[in-house]
């Protein structure tokens, strides 16, 4: 009888407490897989496509029993940038967007960890995800990712730095407004400073390409 209590009592706990975020985490982080890729003059590894999808479903599945844990969210995020399925992230960022907005007090991430500052988690995890597709030269992705984060953080020189550069490359002339809000929010921002810059550079005006030149090295490469 009490070997029979003992193994009942063993599977209620086993259920009760296998089904963690953080064993879907696992499971998800165990279906991704790398592939060899060769080329003309290199021979490198990459995460398969499939294997991408597989723990992308089982995060999504993880959501459905634990909808407040911003970092499967996040982690969905980050595999969507893995796929260059920037639609797919935008959609991730909009639920955590509203999630931090009506139900931050109820919101976690790894840990049980509460979200003191919304704004700078969501300004951190984008600036990421936008940086990821600049660096493989994805502009359209990167668009996207800097207009949604201007909507949700309209007063965030990140974003809006993010926003200058979406115009620089354009080489449309909007991006100095961007660049001239992010330096009054933040004077001393280095990367804000080295853009106005460049686009002073590339208008021809000699004069405030100096102006920031100057600018810059005063404040920024003694850092």
């Amino acid at each position: 009888m009490k070997k029979i209590l003992f193994t009942l009592l063993a599977l209620y706990f086993a259920q009760a407490f296998a089904d963690t975020p953080e064993e879907w985490i696992a499971r998800a982080n165990k279906a991704i897989k790398t592939e060899i890729r060769a080329s003309s003059n290199s021979i490198h590894s990459k995460y398969s496509l499939g294997s991408l999808q597989d723990a992308s479903a089982i995060l999504d599945s993880a959501l459905e029993r634990f909808p407040y844990r911003i970092d499967i969210w996040l982690g969905q995020v980050q595999l969507n940038g893995e796929m260059e399925n920037c639609k797919a992230q935008a959609r991730y960022f909009e639920k955590i967007h509203e999630l931090l907005k009506t139900k931050k007090d109820k919101c976690e991430l790894k840990g049980g960890q509460k979200i003191d500052n919304a704004d700078d988690l969501l300004e951190k995890e984008f600036t990421i995800a936008a940086r990821q597709h600049f660096d493989k030269e994805n502009d359209a992705c990167y668009e996207m990712l800097a207009r949604q984060m201007l909507k949700f953080l309209p007063n965030s020189v990140e974003a809006l730095n993010a926003m200058s550069v979406v115009h620089l490359l354009q080489k449309n002339d909007s991006a100095i407004v961007y660049l001239e809000k992010a330096h009054k929010l933040n004077p001393s921002d280095c990367i804000v400073i080295h853009n106005i810059a460049e686009f002073y550079k590339r208008k021809g005006n000699q004069k405030k390409h100096e102006e920031y030149t100057m600018k810059e090295a005063l404040m920024c490469r003694q850092k």
